[in-house]
């Protein structure tokens, strides 16, 4: 379920993640946010986040990363460092990057970086 969080920057919406954190994660996501762009990609396409959040991102299935990429996430987990996953749905790659801080996870197109 996505949800819009008056209290986040008005380019970027929050996202409930029902509970991402019950599952066992190697690390935590922070709040859960994606771009307008991506948020009207999904919904147009019927597509939910929390798979790839929970199921993918969260448990170190990195997508469509070079292996040297994987490997710098690996590191990043733990060492407190920013890890992005690339993953593709509905013909559009998008990306899903952590903050080294860990205080939120981004979902967002590599455009709008």
């Amino acid at each position: 379920m996505m949800k819009k969080d008056t209290n986040t920057n008005s380019n970027m919406s929050a996202i409930d993640v029902h509970g991402a954190q019950k599952k066992v994660s190697l690390f935590s996501c922070g709040t859960v946010v994606a771009t307008p762009a991506v948020m009207a990609h999904f919904s147009e396409n019927n597509i939910e986040i929390e798979p790839y959040l929970i199921q993918r991102h969260l448990q170190s299935d990195w997508g469509d990363v070079s292996p040297e990429d994987a490997i710098a996430n690996d590191f990043a987990v733990e060492n407190g460092l920013r890890i992005l996953s690339a993953y593709v749905a509905a013909n559009r790659r998008f990306w899903v990057i952590t903050e080294a801080d860990r205080s939120a996870t981004t979902f967002l197109f590599p455009e709008e970086y």
